[in-house]
């Protein structure tokens, strides 16, 4: 029996009439306002330096591998030429708050640097507009798939919380590519719920693609003995890989170099804005500025440990198979794995995604809550960047997110180890 044939438990959480219409009313207000956002950035600052800036390093490194060869996109000096151009056609560089010139790097491993190639037979806008829109139909599209296989009852009001959510709005207005971490990980939870555990590793090792995102999930599987995951996984990373050291070495050994380049090198490769992400690392930067430096840090690996043990928590309950655990086990690790992880922007949590409608699926009391959640998040960044300034915005967002994370681990680990003292007890 698959868990999300589990008949769905309520929970007693209703909203009232008012909270409800206060939701409607806040996804209104939020829709405007993520619009006036773009319109008022793009009048300011012009295009391809705040908006669509990631789709700035993705397509010059698609450009670049039609004109120089597979391994171009890990060499800077080939990207910075193409990115110059753009830069100096269309942001306005006197503009409130636009970033001065720097290279976006592209540190995605081959072959997934093939898919910046269509984008490139048209000319920048049209092409960021396309780019858009195709990722926008995924966003729509798999929500309404996750909605199906996890049998979410309405998912209408769910699918429009998240498409307004921080990570998914940010993701289309920098034209990121994370929407296919919430693709790849949402099949891997379909084929556990089937019970397919080698292409549950082999999804799960398409997360290669940034390849942090497994730097908890790949030790709980270890821990767990689950081998045939493991075996999935490894066989997506040498299937991936294996073609291009046949067909072009060099794209491999270019790869491995290009980061060398890219984190190296001062005054030339555009900064990854370590403050604004969601982890343990943003919070150690950030209160750096109000605390000594040793404090900050010193909290920042007290959080990093207590969130990583949640994590491994989050994971043990995937090794039982319980249906009333697993759905947390795979949100709480994911949640976990977001705030631990040295590297991770808000738009990279969109692999909650799939285990929030696992969640929803079983539990249909808590859509209106992610929703409010999702639209609280939001709220946070749009009135911070009005009020303020952009920076601020998603440095405020990046801890907002972190609590948010923290809060989802550790309350997921202490369900799954609830669930499990009282199974012990009834036996």
């Amino acid at each position: 029996m698959k868990s999300s044939d589990t008949k769905p438990q309520p929970l007693g959480i209703r909203f009232s009439p008012i909270v409800r219409r206060g939701l409607i009313a806040a996804a209104v207000f939020v829709a405007v306002a993520e619009a006036v956002f773009v319109a008022k950035i793009v009048h300011e600052r012009g295009l391809f330096e705040y908006v669509a800036l990631d789709y700035r390093g993705s397509r010059t490194a698609g450009e670049a591998i039609l004109e120089h060869g597979l391994g171009a996109p890990y060499q800077p000096e080939l990207l910075e030429a193409a990115q110059r151009k753009l830069y100096d056609r269309y942001v306005r560089e006197t503009g409130r708050g636009a970033l001065p010139f720097g290279v976006v790097p592209v540190p995605y491993p081959p072959p997934f640097s093939l898919v910046f190639v269509p984008s490139t037979f048209l000319d920048p806008v049209p092409g960021f507009l396309v780019w858009t829109c195709v990722h926008l139909a995924v966003f729509l599209l798999y929500q309404v798939r996750l909605g199906r296989v996890f049998k979410v009852s309405g998912p209408g009001w769910l699918i429009a919380a998240v498409m307004l959510s921080p990570p998914v709005f940010i993701h289309l207005v920098m034209g990121q590519i994370s929407v296919w971490l919430m693709v790849f990980f949402g099949e891997a939870m379909i084929a556990f719920d089937r019970g397919h555990l080698f292409r549950v590793g082999a999804w799960l090792g398409l997360l290669v693609v940034k390849p942090q995102t497994l730097v908890l999930i790949i030790p709980v599987l270890v821990v767990n003995g689950q081998w045939r995951m493991l075996f999935g996984l490894a066989t997506a990373v040498a299937a991936a890989i294996a073609p291009t050291l046949i067909v072009a070495g060099s794209w491999v050994k270019g790869y491995v170099g290009g980061l060398l380049k890219f984190f190296g090198a001062t005054g030339m490769v555009m900064n990854s804005f370590p403050r604004s992400m969601t982890n343990w690392r943003a919070f150690a930067l950030n209160a750096s500025r109000v605390l000594p430096p040793i404090v900050a840090w010193a909290g920042a690996v007290f959080g990093m440990t207590a969130t990583g043990v949640a994590g491994f928590l989050c994971g043990l309950g995937l090794r039982r198979g319980e249906r009333a655990v697993v759905p947390l086990a795979w949100l709480g690790l994911v949640a976990a794995t977001n705030a631990f992880t040295w590297h991770a922007h808000v738009h990279q949590a969109l692999m909650l995604v799939p285990p929030l409608y696992w969640v929803v699926g079983r539990w249909p009391d808590l859509k209106e809550p992610v929703a409010a959640v999702c639209l609280s998040l939001a709220l946070v960044f749009l009135v911070s960047a009005f009020s303020t300034n952009v920076g601020f915005a998603h440095d405020l967002l990046g801890m907002a997110f972190l609590a948010v994370l923290v809060a989802t681990a550790l309350g997921c680990a202490m369900v799954i180890r609830a669930v499990g003292s009282s199974s012990s007890e009834m036996q």
